[in-house]
């Protein structure tokens, strides 16, 4: 089944640019039609197709309403760990530990708030100040194929604005790296991260924490960069590198 695309400069629902970041209430008002009634119909398999469609005509939309910016800037590529990765201090900022389980947000992004990372000397650090991404770790539940991966910028209250949200391309149950071509620069001491729980698409969360670093899980509605929530006792499975972490401690030797 086709999904519908309305993208004519006279729709029922407005589009409000500000500063190049797509605001909007709800999914659809990109013009991408999410037929729930014919969904409920489907096949398992049918629902699978269907969301497919509907992801890759809700990114186009965007892409064209200039939310997100085109491919050839921040195609990614996904490639599956094997037997985990070296966190290593200065260059990876990952929160969670223990036992996962899915994710319970739906239609949100969900993933954490970045304000802290550890140090080469195992202590509680800041994030680098206006650093850049050129990876991910993401641990899914469940997923139909590739995730929207998105960044937003500083909180201000329950607001914030979208840096970038990219298609990863397919990943896996479990846990996946995913490299970007382009790094994705930030500005300030923090920034938030994390990928769009929709459908068959949920990421893993945890109860442990890294280095007592504590909880940072947090959800925000994915396109429009509203309603930021934080979450007690929860770190989502989403950790971030590249130039995002103070990399070693500056000390200093008095000789006498």
């Amino acid at each position: 089944m086709a999904i519908k695309k309305v993208m004519s400069c006279v729709v029922a629902l407005s589009l409000v640019l500000t500063a190049g970041v797509l605001l909007a209430n709800e999914q659809n008002q990109l013009g991408v039609e999410w037929d729930a009634e014919a969904v409920s119909k489907m096949t398992r398999d049918e629902r699978l197709a269907y969301q497919r469609q509907y992801k890759a005509a809700l990114e186009e939309a965007a892409r064209q309403a200039g939310a997100i910016p085109a491919p050839s800037a921040d195609r990614v590529e996904p490639v599956r760990s094997k037997g985990g990765m070296d966190k290593v201090p200065g260059t990876m900022i990952t929160y969670h530990s223990g036992a996962l389980s899915p994710s319970a947000v739906s239609s949100f992004s969900v993933g954490n708030h970045f304000d802290t990372a550890l140090t080469t000397m195992g202590g509680l650090g800041a994030v680098e100040m206006s650093g850049s991404i050129t990876m991910a770790t993401i641990d899914m539940a469940s997923v139909s194929g590739n995730v929207f991966f998105s960044v937003f910028d500083q909180v201000s209250g329950t607001m914030a604005n979208v840096i970038t949200s990219v298609s990863t391309g397919p990943l896996a149950v479990g846990s996946n790296t995913v490299t970007f071509g382009t790094p994705i620069n930030y500005v300030g001491s923090s920034f938030l991260a994390g990928v769009w729980n929709f459908g068959a698409d949920v990421v893993n969360v945890a109860t442990g924490t890294v280095g007592g670093q504590g909880f940072h899980g947090m959800s925000i509605n994915d396109i429009a960069g509203t309603a930021f929530a934080t979450y007690t006792m929860t770190n989502a499975a989403v950790g971030v590198g590249g130039n995002v972490a103070t990399p070693v401690e500056l000390m200093s030797f008095d000789i006498e």
